[in-house]
């Protein structure tokens, strides 16, 4: 379900595509220093993104340098370390762990299954150090599998779940800062959860698998339903924008190109394929 949360390269300049690979890249680092191999194979641009958040908010004292590893053994790649990475490298974990049980259940993947046990071992701690976060993480999954199960197209209570889940996840701290990152996790949340069905609205019609628009799939014309599904992202990520400029993140600081760019573009990055592509086969 993650994977969506992206830049635009072509809007950005060296400089800001630089200090993104710092915190993708130092995000990766994190995870193999703390959870292995297992933990690097977990990573993802939408926890990337949270960590940029939060530095940029918070301002933590952040180390940059520039090393080698397996993936890139010839040069040299710019790497970040600050607390918010540790915290999204948890994050990441928990999320990842829930994700390939959900997997598992859904699809007897036994790969996700492998995956979800190789992961098992270091819930016990990251529940101990967040308990808030990962109560929520597991109170609106089952909440969402619920309404799933139940076969229910109400698309509020699903982006509302996962929306609600994703919110925790923003607000690393209780603040006067947290009740804002919620709100913005939380669209965030319901535009990853569109996204996704959109994206995987094929694939589940011919699996025969519940996907949240499949009933207004199956009511629209081709034409209406694109424009709905368009128009219900962008609700979505309306939300997130509206409450992401409330938090004081400077624009033209390079932390702040990277969000506002992530907002206001990158997250459409595959959107737009997807209905070019769609849109080609009905001509």
């Amino acid at each position: 379900m993650f994977g969506y949360v992206t830049i635009y390269h072509k809007g950005l300049e060296k400089p800001e595509l630089d200090r993104y690979q710092a915190y993708y890249c130092g995000l990766c680092r994190t995870l193999g220093q703390k959870y292995g191999l297992s933990g690097q194979l977990t990573l993802s641009y939408d926890l990337a993104f949270i960590a940029i958040l939060h530095s940029a908010l918070y301002e933590p004292e952040t180390q940059f340098s520039a090393g080698r590893c397996a993936p890139h053994p010839i040069k040299a790649r710019p790497r970040a370390a600050n607390e918010f990475l540790d915290y999204a490298a948890d994050m990441t974990i928990a999320l990842a762990y829930y994700n390939f049980l959900d997997n598992w259940q859904d699809d007897h993947s036994r790969a996700s299954l492998r995956q979800a046990k190789k992961l098992e071992g270091y819930l016990p701690a990251i529940r101990e150090h967040w308990p808030r976060q990962t109560a929520a993480i597991t109170a609106q999954l089952e909440a969402l599998n619920a309404l799933e199960k139940a076969g229910s197209h109400d698309l509020d209570a699903l982006c509302r779940a996962f929306g609600d889940l994703l919110g925790a996840v923003f607000a690393c701290r209780e603040d006067i800062w947290s009740p804002t990152l919620q709100a913005m996790g939380r669209g965030l949340g319901g535009f990853i959860y569109l996204m996704d069905a959109y994206d995987d609205l094929p694939k589940d019609a011919r699996k025969g698998q519940f996907n949240a628009l499949q009933e207004l799939h199956d009511t629209l014309p081709p034409t209406e339903l694109e424009d709905r599904c368009h128009e219900l992202l962008t609700q979505q990520m309306g939300l997130c924008a509206q409450q992401f400029e409330l938090l004081p993140i400077l624009k033209e600081t390079p932390e702040g190109k990277l969000l506002y760019n992530t907002i206001y573009s990158g997250v459409w990055s595959k959107y737009a394929p997807i209905r070019k592509h769609r849109e080609g086969k009905q001509k």
